[in-house]
C-alpha cells in the first residue's frame, strides 16, 4: 500500500502505551539510542549549546531536555562537555517514570553527576525555570497540533538564551531512512514499528514554520541535517 505523506498521519506508537513491557521498553530505548548515536543527534544539538556557553564566559549553561526518554542525548551532551571542558548542568524531564530511572541509571553508569531526570508532564505539569536552553529531541512529531503550540509556548517562556527542537521531517526519504535504519540497528520490534510512524506523524518544514510564528517564536532558524532532520533554533530578541 502507498503511504501519503501530503499530510500528517498521527497513530498511536507502542512505545507510548503505559502497559507496555518493562523488558520490551527498556530493549526499545536501547534500541533509540543506537538510532539517535547514528544520526548524530549531539552534533546538531551542540553547534547552538557552544555558542551559548561562549556567552556565559564559563558559568554553567543550565539546559533542560524536555521528553528526556532513555536519557542518552542528555548523557551524550554531557559526556562531550566533558571532555570538551564546557561546564553543562542538564535536567531531563519525561513523562514515564520507567524511561527516567532508565535514563537515570545511564547517566550513574557514566559517572555524569551533572545530569538529573524527573517525572514530569511537560503538557500539562509544571516546569520550573529559566533555562539557558530549553531543548526537546524527537517528541514534537508525537503531539497533536494544540499540544504542539502549548509545547512551543512552553519552551519560550522557559528558556533565557535559546529554544532547541530537533525533529523527523515528512519525507518519503525520511520514511525510506526509518524504514531501513530502525531495521538494521536494533532488534527491537517496537522500534521497527514506531520509526516509520513517526515520520508519518512528522510535521513538514513549512508547518514547523507557521507553528514557530503561531506561538511567538519570530525569528526561528530551520535547518536541515541527516537523516531527514531538522532543528529549530530561536533567540529571545
Amino acid at each position: 500500500m502507498a503511504i501519503n505523506l501530503q499530510h500528517r498521519d498521527r497513530q498511536p506508537e507502542l512505545m507510548d502505551d503505559p502497559a507496555l513491557d518493562e523488558l520490551q521498553h527498556r530493549h526499545a530505548l536501547r534500541g533509540l539510542r543506537r538510532v539517535n548515536s547514528f544520526s548524530r543527534s549531539t552534533a546538531i544539538l551542540w553547534p547552538a549549546i557552544t555558542a551559548v556557553a561562549q556567552q556565559l564566559a564559563g558559568q554553567p549553561v543550565r539546559i533542560l531536555d524536555i521528553a528526556s526518554g532513555g536519557g542518552d542525548l542528555a548523557v551524550g551532551l554531557a559526556e562531550r562537555g566533558r571532555r570538551t571542558g564546557i561546564n553543562l548542568d542538564i535536567h531531563g524531564c519525561d513523562i514515564s517514570p520507567l524511561a527516567v530511572q532508565h535514563a537515570t541509571e545511564l547517566a550513574v553508569q557514566h559517572q555524569l553527576d551533572n545530569v538529573q531526570f524527573l517525572t514530569v508532564d511537560a503538557i500539562h505539569g509544571t516546569l520550573d525555570g529559566p533555562y539557558d536552553i530549553v531543548m526537546c529531541s524527537l517528541f514534537l512529531h508525537h503531539l497533536p497540533e494544540d499540544e504542539a503550540r502549548c509545547l512551543l509556548k512552553r519552551m519560550k517562556e522557559l528558556a533565557s538564551q535559546r529554544v532547541l527542537i530537533n525533529d523527523l521531517r515528512r519525507t518519503r526519504a525520511g520514511y525510506v531512512l526509518a524504514w531501513l535504519g530502525c531495521r538494521l540497528l536494533t532488534r527491537s520490534p517496537i522500534v521497527h514499528v514506531d520509526g516509520p510512524l513517526s515520520v508519518r506523524a512528522a510535521f513538514s518544514l513549512d508547518e514547523v514554520r507557521q507553528l514557530a510564528e503561531e506561538c511567538g517564536l519570530s525569528g526561528a532558524t530551520l535547518t536541515t541535517h541527516w537523516p531527514q532532520r531538522f532543528l529549530l533554533d530561536w533567540r529571545p530578541s
